[in-house]
């Protein structure tokens, strides 16, 4: 994915693609600087949830993003 260009666009799209909770968990942590804490106590579930939300979100939009780059330098 290096030097590939992510537009504003494809970011948004692939981030409405997320189910709701961890679509909510990547924007309060990565555009609100929420840490997991402060997120947990505002989805009312536990510290290490909200981490795996995260963490599965951001793994999933790697993929996606390598993916859609991949197919669109072909």
């Amino acid at each position: 994915m290096a030097g590939k260009k992510i537009t504003a666009e494809l970011l948004a799209d692939t981030l409405q693609s997320l189910l709701e909770e961890k679509r909510e968990a990547v924007l309060l942590y990565y555009f609100f600087d929420l840490n997991d804490k402060e997120i947990a106590r505002l989805q009312n579930v536990s510290r290490s949830t909200v981490q795996y939300r995260r963490t599965s979100a951001f793994e999933l939009l790697k993929r996606y993003l390598e993916e859609y780059t991949n197919e669109n330098t072909d």
